[in-house]
């Protein structure tokens, strides 16, 4: 499970991956947590549940998704260089 924090309109949101889904949970000040998939680009409220956008995602859509999406794929690569250097060793 990785944790991390993006920056959104002068807010700090947290946010952290759910092992084994693919989905990043989005903690909103405010608000209940929701979870984004970045295979599909969209936010529920539940992990599978499609369709629940709070106000602050509503709001600042595209931005959220650019942060969520380049962490989500640092994150990615980070795991392919730690598997691409435990499998030279």
């Amino acid at each position: 499970m990785a944790y991390a924090t993006i920056a959104l309109q002068n807010q700090t949101i947290q946010i952290q991956t759910v092992p084994g889904s693919g989905l990043i949970q989005v903690f909103l000040p405010e608000s209940a947590p929701c979870f984004y998939n970045p295979a599909s680009g969209l936010f529920s409220a539940a992990p599978s549940i499609e369709g629940g956008t709070p106000d602050l995602v509503s709001q600042h859509l595209p931005e959220l998704k650019q942060k969520l999406n380049e962490f989500d794929a640092a994150r990615r690569a980070a795991i392919a260089e730690a598997n691409r250097l435990s499998a030279g060793a």
